[in-house]
């Protein structure tokens, strides 16, 4: 059978990693410690972009504060950061075994994303990883996701983004990649339609089904 696409393309905290619980509370206590208040919303909704642009949004003119505050209360938190949604390795290994490419594209840096891959075991499940010290510009700029498709050689019309953020979904549409928005993550399915991705899905067994649903 062909495949409409070539290459799947993964986003990951919130959409293969439940990060997003620990990533607001850390930004909300780092916050607090600076006096600083924003609802757990805003905070949700930052998630995708890298923390420098996050503490940019958040604690203009006190960034390095803020910066140095974060990862100090991240690392005490680690524990939280290897947590796979149900599923999600069973998932990448279907893919892989009917013959997809895979990949991720985050705005971590290089060292965390590699240790979250790495304490999930998923490091031998994806072809690419694209991370903020790849790039010069960053979600939703189109860069990284055109990063990871140069490097597996596939084009974006036969390819598919996986993403849980606004962030995500612009990123694909300014690629010209098609993108399924999850709604575990940052958003709710309520918050994820009005932006229109491609598809919405609301486990992994909704995403294997729209992939065999393409097949030709």
């Amino acid at each position: 059978m062909d495949m409409k696409y070539r290459a799947v393309l993964f986003d990951l905290d919130g959409t293969l990693i439940d990060s997003v619980p620990m990533i607001v509370k850390v930004t909300r206590q780092a916050l607090q410690s600076m006096g600083l208040h924003f609802d757990d919303v805003a905070i949700r909704h930052s998630i995708g972009i890298p923390l420098a642009v996050q503490a940019h949004r958040f604690a203009r003119g006190r960034e390095q504060e803020f910066t140095a505050i974060y990862r100090g209360i991240y690392v005490r938190n680690l524990a939280d950061e290897a947590r796979l949604f149900p599923g999600t390795l069973d998932m990448l290994a279907k893919l892989r075994t009917d013959g997809y490419l895979t990949g991720v594209v985050t705005s971590k840096l290089a060292r965390g994303a590699t240790r979250a891959i790495d304490s999930a075991g998923m490091t031998e499940l994806f072809d690419c990883v694209v991370t903020a010290d790849d790039v010069a510009n960053y979600k939703p700029h189109p860069e990284p996701l055109m990063n990871a498709l140069g490097q597996l050689g596939v084009s974006a019309d036969r390819s598919l983004y996986v993403g849980d953020s606004a962030f995500d979904i612009e990123m694909a549409r300014q690629a010209g990649v098609s993108v399924a928005a999850v709604t575990w993550g940052a958003r709710t399915r309520e918050e994820l339609e009005p932006i229109r991705p491609d598809a919405v899905v609301d486990d992994w067994q909704g995403l294997l089904g729209l992939l065999e649903s393409l097949l030709g």
